[in-house]
């Protein structure tokens, strides 16, 4: 006799790419699936419907349906088949294709389409028509571009000092409004301006920037590789229309687009004087300027490199606060006395009175022990609690968008964590690299699911347990002695945050001692944060082919402050 062929549990996944695209889209290849589904015999389960809207299947990044909720689910044996419309509904790449397979297989779990189950030799056709197409759509939208620039059309929204025709596409005529903007910024550029003092001027005169806001980036001005090109950059100033300087690339292990210079055989120059704003003599001198900034040449080699200095965040990273006007504090000067942070608002936009600088070591410091002292004393934590727990019960019901970015940065870092897991299971020898790389974003991976417990923490409890409050008053002490030995550890970096909302540092004069106020996270204490919660080492990372215990989900901690009133006291 002949055993029966097992019902598959199945799992449904569905994606469309576009924003310009219906979200019915995804109610049609569910209700496609189901009905393939009762054709191929699989049995489905409304739980386990699973999908990404408006996400390219380029990239693995951004795809939560895909990346934590259902890869999460097969983790954990929930169903034993997957079905999808196509197998570019999963992933477009290659790579990212044959490593949802390992996945799958890993657990178990085959894949089906509406035509059946994807055998191996489909899969690699697959993966080859699925890239093929991608490169195909690209050169053909490249080609279309290219032969509207060459009969004089603009193919890119109006940049800034410009406007469409109404009627006519692909033609613009000049913004004189903006165009005088436009000749300031040059002018004053090429006698030696930097960019930030710019825009300073431009706030100061309330000039909205391209974007429409009342304040403009430094950023905007020069822009660079990799970034928006800046107005300094835009030759359409003085006349000449530039096509296919730059190529975007996807990067691997972020799945960020990166600009990259093109082939100079690939440039399309279109001469256009009607709309030139500037004259070619202003041009050159401010990129005079521009180039004498941006490079240096060693004396060696004659080789010339562009003058960057790595930045390191600090303890206090994007938890300072102007206490004047709320705003963020940022680093303007780093003398050899240390770095220095001023408000934001007061130096850049002219919206605060408080232009003065302090030192960050000494703000460091001074947070430091503020928090061993507050912190540890059981009596002044009671007394803080009890005013502010009707305000926490209002302020936890606003965490949801908190929540969600951490969730989001979450599935972002898991994803590389496996990556850097396969990378290192495959090589014959240990990468020394990669395994520091782990073992950073393990440290963060654990932080952010501690905060992301936090921020789910909704209660109205006005009293804490003294046990409670001894056991955070031993993580206090902890913490305080592993920043004195080593302020720089990310680890205590990680913890610091999680428990601090925001340091507010107060106006004084010039002179005076510093005074801050520290506002820590209410839910730290009654949710009975764990500030060194447990993280695995890089070799179990690699050991436990970078599977999480629960599921994907991961990246960098956010710094990223909301609008609201402060959470803490």
């Amino acid at each position: 006799m002949t055993k029966p062929t097992p019902i598959l549990r199945t799992a449904l996944y569905a994606r469309y790419s576009s924003d310009l695209q219906k979200d019915t889209s995804i109610e049609d290849q569910f209700a496609m699936l189901e009905k393939a589904a009762k054709r191929l015999n699989l049995k489905l389960d409304p739980r386990h419907y699973y999908a990404d809207r408006a996400q390219s299947a380029t990239t693995l990044f951004d795809r939560p349906g895909l990346t934590r909720d259902l890869l999460g689910a097969a983790s954990r044996h929930e169903f034993d088949a997957v079905l999808v419309e196509a197998t570019d509904r999963l992933s477009r790449s290659q790579a990212d294709l044959f490593w949802l397979s390992d996945r799958f297989n890993f657990g178990n779990v085959k894949l089906f389409t509406q035509s059946g189950e994807v055998s191996d030799m489909q899969l690699t056709f697959d993966s080859h028509s699925n890239a093929d197409y991608i490169k195909k759509l690209a050169m053909r939208v490249r080609r279309g571009h290219d032969r509207a620039v060459e009969n004089g059309r603009f193919v890119t929204p109006p940049a800034y000092g410009y406007d469409a025709v109404p009627g006519k596409a692909g033609e613009r005529v000049i913004n004189e409004k903006e165009a005088a903007t436009v000749r300031r910024i040059f002018a004053e550029y090429a006698v030696g301006k930097t960019p930030r003092q710019i825009v300073a001027g431009l706030a100061h005169d309330g000039i909205p920037s391209p974007s429409g806001a009342p304040f403009w980036s430094h950023q905007s001005i020069v822009g660079g590789l990799g970034k928006s090109a800046g107005l300094i950059r835009n030759r359409l100033y003085i006349g000449e229309y530039v096509k296919n300087q730059f190529f975007n690339v996807k990067n691997p292990s972020t799945g960020k687009r990166v600009k990259r210079k093109a082939d100079e055989a690939d440039l399309i120059v279109i001469s256009k004087p009607g709309l030139a704003l500037i004259p070619r003599e202003l041009w050159d001198a401010a990129h005079a300027i521009r180039t004498k900034r941006a490079l240096k040449r060693l004396p060696s080699s004659g080789y010339q490199q562009r003058a960057v200095i790595p930045r390191k965040e600090h303890l206090l990273s994007g938890l300072t606060r102007c206490a004047a006007c709320g705003g963020q504090m940022t680093v303007v000067a780093t003398p050899q006395s240390g770095k220095r942070v001023g408000c934001s608002s007061a130096i850049y936009r002219k919206t605060c009175d408080n232009t003065k600088s302090y030192n960050l070591n000494s703000l460091t410091q001074l947070a430091v022990e503020r928090m061993h002292s507050q912190l540890t004393d059981p009596e002044f934590i009671k007394e803080q609690a009890k005013a502010k727990a009707a305000e926490f019960a209002r302020l936890s019901k606003q965490d949801s968008e908190d929540r969600q970015h951490t969730q989001k940065q979450l599935d972002r870092l898991n994803v590389q964590i496996k990556r850097l897991a396969d990378a290192v299971a495959e090589s014959d020898v240990p990468v020394k690299e990669l395994m520091e790389m782990i073992k950073t974003k393990e440290i963060e991976r654990a932080a952010l699911q501690e905060r992301s417990r936090l921020l789910g923490v909704q209660s109205n409890i006005t009293a804490i347990h003294p046990t409670a409050l001894t056991a955070f008053g031993r993580n206090i002490e902890t913490l305080h002695a592993k920043l004195k030995r080593n302020p720089d550890d990310p680890e205590c970096r990680l913890a610091f945050a999680n428990i601090m909302d925001s340091v507010l540092v107060h106006p004084t004069a010039k002179g005076a001692p510093y005074e801050i106020s520290l506002y820590a996270r209410l839910s730290a204490i009654m949710g009975g944060v764990d500030l060194f919660p447990s993280k695995r080492s890089a070799q179990e990372v690699v050991a436990a082919e970078g599977l999480p215990r629960d599921g994907l989900g991961g990246t960098a901690l956010s710094r990223r402050r909301s609008s609201r009133p402060f959470t803490g006291w």
